[in-house]
């Protein structure tokens, strides 16, 4: 058994928001998109935070602070993602891929999938079979604030 297979239903969707949004920012331009964060509140609306690269900050730089300020969660919030873009390999096959981190935070874990995808023509890409589960890490929220 996965942690998908303990998801939600409704984080379930955020993840695949994510995904879809996720895509969307991938086709403007060949240059990573600035990562991003849905969080999904027990009213069933959910907040964007986008993660500024700085000229002078790497992505995994941006992915470090953006882990850190998603450690506390607001009451409300139910689940989490983070999104960015990056690369996967997938049967000896290098791709661009889209990764969303998902945490619902009654679990213990925080589900990591990849999307690959295809550049075709400029501004567009096509996704590559279906999300692929990465991997099972350490919560993204470590705490709820008060």
């Amino acid at each position: 058994m996965t942690i998908w297979d303990e998801t939600a239903d409704d984080t379930k969707e955020l993840v695949f928001t994510s995904l879809d949004y996720a895509l969307e920012n991938a086709q403007i331009s060949e240059q990573p998109f600035t990562p991003f964060s849905f969080a999904l509140h027990k009213d069933g609306t959910a907040t964007l935070t986008r993660f500024a690269v700085d000229v002078a900050t790497d992505v995994p730089e941006t992915l470090e602070a953006a882990r850190e300020h998603l450690q506390t969660a607001d009451p409300a919030t139910v689940a989490i993602t983070l999104a960015y873009d990056g690369y996967t390999t997938y049967e000896g096959q290098r791709t661009e891929a889209v990764f969303i981190e998902a945490h619902q935070l009654n679990l213990t874990r925080t589900l990591v999938l990849a999307q690959r995808y295809l550049r075709t023509t400029p501004g567009e890409v096509q996704p590559l079979g279906d999300p692929l589960l990465q991997a099972e890490l350490a919560p993204l929220v470590l705490r709820v604030g008060d």
